[in-house]
């Protein structure tokens, strides 16, 4: 009877070692591969998410709030976005995957996905103004610690993140949970899982190492640039635009054209921005424009005739003054800081200057119009509605 046992015992340790002897580099190296791809695949379908998520913001349970908002990190473990620091914080958490409609995508390691968002674009707390010259919070830095600029943002930052945090590095201790992403549940031990960010504090860009010495983090960033291509690729963003600036110009009407903001002196006109909205009256303030508005006044500017009479000679009428949709930033201009933002020409091409400074806006386009066959390239060309 010992003999037979004996035989077994030494066939199964054969068959051990045999396994083990054709566990080749190479068969070390496909299996890393097929990991590496579970990970770029369910990093990939992430950022896809939180792009669909931004460009159908307002479509979906949103109605009254404008395009572009990304949601908050799952914090507790549900699956979930919830509310997320304050305003203008940037937070990072776990992937709000039912959130976004997905599964609890893993990397190849089998962890769940993390997710970071800077302030300028999360949905709750909203920033203040969001549009194309918003810019990230995060600095993405190379191995050398090298600034990694990516082109979409003014400031070259992210404005997200997903992170795949890969197997346990030694020191990293997490804790095991019968949750769908296992356990740490509230998304608090962070250095547990990601080595390229920690805990988010203080001002300034926040620098992630993106191929830390040591390090297993693996990412994808998401830039503004990325957000609004969404947008421009869509026939029916124009038209959202078109909205809005006429809502701004019946509002400026509707409140007897009140004195611009920061203005200067260009011909005939005082030009400059526009009032806060608290202090208009009209569209422009209803529930389901005021988000949008208060954004997209931000690109706006407003000339008012210097006599009070009708200056401006418009397409076939005469205008006491013109809202300006500036749309995106020239490659030579920048709208970075309070400063910047000020300045008329980082908004206003030349052309548009020299027409009201002639007090014509006859050659000036009255409709939104966006690059949808070239959507890569930015809208530059200035809208000018007069103002009877």
């Amino acid at each position: 009877m010992i003999l037979p046992a004996l035989v077994l015992l030494l066939s199964l340790g054969g068959l051990g070692w045999l396994l083990s002897a054709q566990d080749s580099p190479a068969d070390q190296a496909a299996r890393q591969l097929a990991a590496d791809r579970r990970t770029d695949q369910a990093l990939q379908i992430a950022r896809e998410a939180l792009l669909g998520f931004a460009a159908n913001y307002r479509n979906k349970e949103h109605p009254n709030a404008d395009f572009g908002y990304l949601p908050c990190p799952d914090l507790d473990g549900d699956g979930s976005s919830e509310t997320c620091g304050g305003q203008g914080q940037p937070s990072v958490g776990r992937l709000p995957y039912l959130t976004l409609n997905l599964p609890d995508l893993r990397d190849g390691s089998g962890e769940c996905l993390w997710y970071a968002v800077s302030g300028a674009f999360k949905n709750n707390p909203k920033a203040d103004v969001l549009t194309w010259d918003s810019t990230g919070s995060f600095r993405l830095l190379d191995g050398d610690a090298r600034v990694i600029a990516l082109p979409g943002d003014q400031a070259g930052l992210a404005a997200a993140l997903i992170i795949a945090p890969g197997r346990p590095l030694p020191g990293q201790q997490r804790s095991p949970g019968p949750g769908r992403c296992g356990g740490d549940p509230e998304a608090r031990r962070i250095d547990a899982y990601l080595e390229s960010i920690g805990t988010l504090s203080g001002a300034g860009p926040i620098d992630v190492a993106t191929n830390r010495p040591g390090g297993n983090d693996r990412m994808v960033a998401i830039d503004t640039a990325d957000i609004y291509l969404q947008l421009k690729s869509r026939a029916s963003y124009a038209a959202h635009l078109q909205k809005v600036f006429q809502a701004l110009a019946d509002c400026v009407l509707t409140s007897r054209l009140p004195s611009p903001i920061d203005s200067q002196i260009h011909g005939p006109v005082n030009l400059g921005r526009l009032p806060a909205l608290d202090r208009l009256q009209g569209p422009c303030r209803n529930a389901d424009l005021r988000d949008p508005a208060a954004n997209w006044a931000e690109v706006v500017r407003y000339a008012r005739c210097n006599s009070g009479t009708a200056c401006l000679a418009g397409a076939g009428q005469r205008c006491r003054g013109a809202l300006l949709f500036a749309g995106e930033r020239h490659p030579t201009q920048r709208r970075l800081g309070p400063r910047e933002q000020q300045g008329i020409d980082a908004y206003l091409e030349e052309s548009t200057l020299a027409a009201l400074s002639a007090g014509q806006l006859r050659a000036l386009p009255v409709q939104i119009t966006l690059p949808f066959t070239a959507r890569h390239q930015p809208a530059t060309g200035d809208v000018a509605l007069c103002l009877p």
